[in-house]
């Protein structure tokens, strides 16, 4: 039976040997005076191979320096430390995390509880691993909310997100906005010609063509159907116009059968303030428009 004195002139009397934790003793000069038997049982040292030595024999040389700069000074101005986190060696040098509880006595001696927190570490690390799988997930979740399956591209309702605040930065920066409406051309009569399969195939392609031909700073979009739209930010009238011809002539190497597809294309360019919804509006009439005079052609809303 071991009996420690706490404080004033109480004492109370236990068996150490009980406890589910390291029990370690250091007098004034840090020699090691006592040791409970969860030093032998759990980290098979010998009392007899700690018993008189330096604490600084069980400790690694980074717990030993933390040790020495900083649990001992707060230890002297404190007289406690709780949950610190050393790293200590067994009797065969395997390193063990633990967490340390310290306290300071009236003679100078200090008085440690040492446990063990191995299983705490691998906790941390299912911890992390969990959270990045979750942050993964979160991450391929946000990725379907917001791309078209089929295509990769940005979906309506992302489209109509980031482009209306692009285009309220446009307003605030003062600078024109081309917004581009494509329609595949007789996109009914490639489904019914060549089928269902073919005309999947020839989505995917012109959406990876888009993606591919536009710029990082463009947004890109299959609005619906065999519907795509195109936002070009900081554009103007003459280079959106170059765009869309050299955009035929890409769409073009499409094939189908003997041809090459064809789109027709409705522009709006907008140097004003003016929401999403009324760029489409001009945009889409365009488009309709181009499809009127012949398709496998690019009309600018006339009113741009």
């Amino acid at each position: 039976m071991k009996t420690l004195k706490l404080e004033g002139d109480t004492s109370i009397g236990f068996s150490p040997d009980s406890f589910p934790c390291g029990v370690l003793v250091t007098d004034p000069s840090r020699m090691i005076t006592y040791v409970n038997s969860y030093f032998t049982s759990e980290l098979m040292w010998p009392p007899g191979d700690l018993i008189g030595k330096s604490a600084d024999v069980i400790f690694t040389q980074s717990s030993r320096i933390f040790f020495q700069s900083y649990l001992i000074p707060t230890l002297l101005h404190e007289k406690i430390c709780e949950e610190m986190q050393l790293i200590i060696f067994n009797a065969v040098g395997v390193r063990i995390p633990i967490t340390v509880n310290a306290r300071l006595s009236e003679d100078g001696c200090i008085y440690w509880s040492f446990f063990n927190a191995s299983k705490r570490d691998q906790l941390y690390e299912e911890l992390i691993k969990t959270r990045e799988t979750l942050e993964d997930q979160a991450e391929k979740l946000m990725l379907l909310a917001s791309t078209d399956e089929l295509t990769g591209l940005l979906n309506r309702r992302e489209m109509k997100y980031r482009s209306t605040l692009a285009l309220e930065q446009a307003a605030r920066s003062k600078q024109s906005v081309g917004l581009l409406v494509l329609d595949i051309d007789h996109f009914k009569k490639i489904n019914d010609t060549f089928g269902h399969l073919e005309g999947d195939r020839v989505l995917k392609e012109l959406g990876g063509l888009l993606k591919g031909f536009c710029r990082q700073t463009d947004f890109v979009s299959r609005f619906g159907g065999e519907e795509f739209l195109i936002m070009l930010p900081d554009t103007n009238k003459s280079d959106t116009e170059l765009f869309c011809q050299r955009l035929h002539k890409l769409i073009a190497q499409i094939k189908l059968g003997d041809s090459g597809l064809t789109v027709s294309i409705g522009v709006s360019i907008s140097a004003k303030d003016i929401s999403f919804t009324s760029l489409f509006t001009q945009a889409d009439n365009a488009m309709y428009q181009a499809k009127t005079l012949g398709r496998n052609r690019t009309e600018l809303y006339l009113n741009a």
